[in-house]
């Protein structure tokens, strides 16, 4: 009797992950409008293209991530580094993740937070963080199920 033999198909991924490039900046802030818009932020499309800007030409400002098919982007990650004593060094705050509607549940999310922390091992840091606006279950899921935990600590914030 022959034994019976699995073939596992191999995972195809319809998408890349890439650093973003000053080409990227039109469909990029296009991206970043409909998150914006999406968590009722007081930030605009001309702020987020600033901060893109200003990241990509400084690499020790942050990083900034696209994700992109056949036809285009189709969803981006933001992350700041900061030094903080209290975690021993430099750190990574996740500010944005984004994918658009189409893309979802299909691992774009996972794999530009993978990408993340890909990035955070080869700096060397240690301590990775992020906020998300309540009820957003997806984000949660994704952090979920690449290791992160819910810290329960108070945001408090003041607009000058």
């Amino acid at each position: 009797m022959d034994p019976v033999m699995t073939h596992m198909a191999p995972v195809v991924r319809d998408f890349q992950i890439r650093p973003a490039t000053s080409q990227d900046m039109d469909r990029l802030c296009e991206l970043a409008g409909q998150l914006l818009s999406k968590i009722h932020a007081e930030g605009t499309v001309k702020d987020a293209q600033r901060i893109f800007e200003r990241t990509m030409k400084s690499s020790d400002l942050g990083t900034v991530l696209v994700a992109e098919h056949e036809s285009g982007l189709c969803g981006y990650a933001y992350a700041a580094y900061e030094w903080r004593a209290e975690f021993g060094g430099e750190t990574m705050d996740v500010v944005a993740l984004f994918v658009e509607e189409q893309w979802r549940s299909k691992g774009v999310g996972r794999s530009l937070v993978a990408a993340l922390l890909d990035k955070a091992r080869e700096r060397g840091i240690h301590r990775i963080s992020a906020e998300v606006h309540p009820g957003n279950f997806a984000i949660e899921r994704t952090l979920e199920s690449t290791g992160f935990d819910p810290e329960r600590r108070t945001l408090w914030g003041l607009r000058i």
